[in-house]
């Protein structure tokens, strides 16, 4: 193995990941473009694997984009997995061109951090999100500073 491939694996190891969730290809490669030099990026096509890869790396996972209309599984029943099983501390920011005051109303009820509308614009999308997984993570170190005293 040369040495530059090490150091990317190196570097992927150390990066936080983010699950992006999308029935559409077309948005997902979007999404993953705008964060893949931040995040190793886990992608998925419904909520069924979203809620396979949630079980399985509960606590690599910094952020989640979720769309709300799927097939097989859509957005609500990830975000009612993450509510049952106490996924708090992972920021959902909801990813549709679906969002209308019945979606935001109901995504409040699981406390979804933001809700980006596509189409995406790259600035935005990179600020709200960046903002949200900072906010977050300040509020999960409070949170194990505030149980260590």
């Amino acid at each position: 193995m040369d040495l530059q491939m090490k150091r990317r694996e190196e570097l992927q190891i150390q990066r936080p990941k983010m699950l992006i969730v999308d029935d559409k290809a077309v948005n997902r490669f979007v999404l993953r473009s705008i964060f893949e030099e931040d995040y190793e990026i886990v992608e998925c096509q419904d909520g069924r694997g979203a809620i396979e890869i949630l079980g399985d790396r509960r606590d690599e996972v910094a952020a989640v984009l979720l769309d709300i209309v799927m097939p097989v599984c859509d957005g609500f029943a990830v975000l009612k997995y993450m509510k049952d099983t106490a996924l708090h501390t992972v920021p959902v920011i909801l990813i549709s061109s679906n969002v209308n005051d019945i979606n935001i109303h109901k995504a409040h009820d699981y406390d979804v951090a933001d809700y980006i509308q596509k189409p995406f614009q790259e600035n935005v999308v990179r600020q709200r999100v960046q903002r949200m997984i900072d906010l977050y993570q300040i509020r999960k170190e409070n949170v194990e500073y505030e149980r260590a005293e």
